[in-house]
């Protein structure tokens, strides 16, 4: 049986319930109203003391392989993304315009996610955002955790369930190509979908109204770049610590690093290897990294956990010699940028990729507006502590552009 073990609904108060529906995993499910004020749980990476005894750089056994090429159809995905005309571009460089309807019925829009690390807060509160601004017109919107997988069938089991539950929009994570045949079962049925993360070419012709994301790839070509300039004539190796070799975003951002060092002084120590969005994880790689290469001139992380990475720098001493590059503006790393411990971040707008997804979802079933395109590309600032007052979310509100 299907467990929902928690439910927040929106509206002033919280009220948990409990409700059994067919299907195979756990979803739990929040209100995005003003009272829901906590963001999801996040834990910081673990205090080490002592490095591990490690002679050799962490090691991929396999190459990973990356299902889709980012030469040909992404590069084609990103080109519509990239706001080429004006109402595209505004778009995604200002929040979008709510429909001036209020629906007779109420529309309940689901937002689906995970929360094993901070990149989550600014989903959530994407969420929470879109409930308040459309608290008035009859909407509901629910946050709801997809539990601790990230998983094709783990988010197409997630997804059917919610739509069981009379949700007559849902916006989620996606992770992969599999999940493109549930948007085009369900938006056959009238529900209207919408995707965020990573942008995956069969979502327009699965009948997918949004994918909102950063150009990944492009994004780490341009982290290769910048280190590049920052490492000047110096040769040396880097660190590649990614989330999964499975999950598509994070392998087009380290494909894209990896190509744009091409040429350069710099070399990969390796293909990458594994954190599973850690903290803890990243910190340790850190030190394995720093233990086994003595010509490290950088660390580059392509998702979750990387001020673990910066923390390991710190305590080795190594931050003006070793260069350290993540993502996401969090409190977190924003912190870790404070302190020197991490070069730079590149930001995707996590608030923007929730709250403008529902607004658009709410626009097409409230007053059929579509989005000037279905492949929406997120605000994606480079952030270093030169520019961190522009973005910084101690100092700024989530839903400020390039503070999430």
């Amino acid at each position: 049986m299907f467990g929902l073990t928690e439910i927040h609904r929106s509206g002033r108060r919280r009220c948990p319930s409990l409700l059994a529906l067919a299907a195979v995993v756990a979803l739990t499910v929040s209100a995005c109203g003003s009272s829901a004020t906590t963001a999801p749980v996040v834990t910081t990476a673990p205090v080490v003391t002592t490095a591990p005894d490690v002679t050799t750089a962490p090691v991929v056994s396999t190459a990973p392989v990356v299902t889709t090429g980012p030469a040909k159809t992404y590069a084609t995905l990103v080109d519509d993304a990239a706001g080429l005309d004006s109402s595209s571009q505004a778009w995604w460089t200002s929040r979008p315009a709510i429909a001036n309807v209020t629906p007779t019925q109420p529309i309940k829009i689901a937002v689906m996610g995970f929360a094993n690390n901070p990149y989550w807060v600014g989903i959530q509160n994407g969420a929470m955002g879109a409930n308040e601004a459309l608290r008035s017109k009859n909407v509901q919107v629910d946050w709801m955790v997809m539990g601790s997988t990230q998983d094709v069938p783990g988010v197409n089991a997630a997804v059917l369930a919610a739509a069981s539950q009379g949700y007559k929009g849902i916006i989620f994570f996606i992770t992969g190509p599999g999940n493109c045949p549930v948007i085009q079962q369900l938006s056959a049925q009238g529900i209207v979908l919408g995707v965020y993360n990573t942008l995956q070419p069969c979502v327009k012709d699965s009948g997918g109204l949004i994918d909102i994301a950063q150009a990944q790839y492009q994004a780490g070509l341009n982290s290769a770049k910048e280190l590049i300039k920052a490492v000047g004539t110096k040769k040396g190796e880097v660190g590649i610590i990614t989330s999964l070799f499975s999950a598509p975003g994070a392998e087009f951002r380290r494909t894209g690093f990896i190509d744009g060092l091409q040429g350069s002084n710099l070399t990969p120590v390796n293909k990458g290897v594994e954190a599973k969005d850690s903290a803890g994880t990243s910190f340790t790689l850190a030190q394995q990294f720093m233990t086994a290469v003595p010509d490290l001139v950088g660390i580059y992380c392509t998702a979750g956990g990387p001020f673990g990475a910066a923390q390991a720098v710190a305590a080795a001493h190594k931050t003006d010699t070793i260069k350290v590059i993540g993502y996401d503006m969090t409190t977190e790393n924003a912190a870790a940028l404070k302190d020197g411990s991490m070069y730079a971040v590149t930001g995707q707008d996590a608030y923007g990729q929730t709250y403008n997804g529902v607004v658009a979802i709410f626009n097409k079933i409230a007053a059929n507006q579509n989005p000037p395109n279905v492949y929406q590309q997120s605000f994606s600032p480079w952030v270093t502590k030169a520019n961190l007052s522009q973005y910084d979310p101690s100092t700024h509100s989530a839903d400020t552009l390039g503070a999430s």
